[in-house]
């Protein structure tokens, strides 16, 4: 009867697209959200492009929105400028 060395599967992380963000030094002082308000943001991928994403807005200043994506499939949070973010509504549960 031949053995059979088992190993469990390696899964190599996945390459995260790099978003393109705001220079943090012209932003100013971000104001923590509380709670966080849902928005709709323009997000420029490096490789991919710009794409139109549901995300939550966690913390604004005057130039710019601190938000936070899952498009990838991980939470990133992505400082953009502030004409690329639109308050979106969210669909109430119904019971």
């Amino acid at each position: 009867m031949p053995k059979h060395k088992w190993a469990p599967p390696e899964h190599p992380d996945v390459t995260l697209h790099q978003p393109v963000v705001v220079d943090p030094d012209t932003v100013g002082e971000l104001r923590t959200l509380d709670p966080v308000t849902p928005v709709w943001a323009d997000i420029e991928f490096v490789g991919v492009g710009l794409l139109h994403l549901k995300c939550f807005a966690a913390a604004e200043s005057e130039f710019a929105v601190l938000v936070q994506t899952a498009w990838q499939g991980r939470l990133q949070q992505v400082l953009v400028a502030r004409e690329m973010v639109t308050r979106r509504a969210l669909t109430p549960r119904a019971r």
